[in-house]
């Protein structure tokens, strides 16, 4: 296995998080998994905002194509967040974000599980760590997210945690839009999460619903999708990239499940 371009308490590229108090991540549309209707699953690829609408990361999938055709959206992977220059050029690596998945290394993965081999998880490690996903080595990891038992029942919760292992955050599913994900609902409302520290919200994750007929047709016939994260701009960068990690992880939990609004069936 091999580790690059590391850096002290995090990748070097996290930097471009610091005073940054909004991030805008829009995932990709795979034109092969477009038009083949979902059936040829694509890695996931995702572009990162900050508040001031500057591409600041970009973010790649890698899996194995048999685990991501008949496990996804619960396979085993690895994210690598890169940071890139104005031009979108890639310049630097920020932090890989570490899953296993279902089959070998979680044999009953689930949103609602009661045994540890079944729960959702992932770490996070500074800089561009390259390996098997879902093997990476942790030694050198800023953390991570993971369901408690039961996913949180009613309220879908993800809890995060530091280097040592200690909770430090929770990202728990909030306000009065129904708790269905996939389908139409997607086109009806925005999806929200509240960031919570010590019991106090101190930000705001949201799946935002289509803002226009271009956006709508990629959720319609894609599983691509749009979030913004809101958090204190004083939130130390380690914090805000535990929380940009546990995002994406909500993603691939909750709308990667090809329930789309347009869907094929029996061919």
């Amino acid at each position: 296995m091999q580790m690059g371009m590391m850096g002290g308490g995090g990748g070097a590229g996290l930097g471009r998080l610091a005073g940054c108090n909004k991030l805008t991540i829009q995932q990709k549309v795979q034109m092969l998994e477009a038009v083949s209707m979902g059936c040829i699953e694509q890695p996931n690829s995702y572009d990162v905002f900050d508040q001031n609408n500057q591409k600041i990361f970009v973010v790649e999938e890698k899996s194995g194509q048999l685990t991501r055709c008949c496990c996804a959206p619960d396979h085993t992977l690895s994210l690598q967040v890169h940071q890139v220059d104005p031009m979108g050029n890639k310049v630097g690596g920020a932090m890989t974000i570490d899953r296993p998945g279902c089959v070998f290394d979680k044999p009953c993965i689930g949103n609602a599980a009661l045994m540890d081999a079944c729960l959702q998880e992932i770490t996070v490690l500074p800089g561009i760590v390259e390996g098997d996903p879902g093997d990476l080595p942790k030694q050198m990891q800023m953390g991570g997210a993971k369901m408690p038992t039961l996913g949180g029942c009613t309220t879908p919760t993800l809890d995060i945690f530091d280097a040592q292992g200690a909770e430090v955050a929770k990202i728990e599913a909030g306000g009065t839009c129904p708790s269905v994900f996939g389908g139409c609902t997607e086109f009806c409302c925005d999806q929200p999460y509240n960031v919570m520290m010590n019991g106090q919200q101190i930000g705001a994750i949201t799946k935002m619903k289509p803002k226009n007929m271009e956006s709508a047709m990629a959720e319609m016939f894609t599983d691509a999708d749009t979030f913004s994260m809101e958090f204190p701009p004083d939130l130390p960068v380690e914090q805000k990239a535990r929380l940009l990690a546990s995002l994406l992880l909500l993603d691939y939990m909750f709308f990667e499940r090809d329930v789309d609004f347009c869907s094929m069936e029996n061919g």
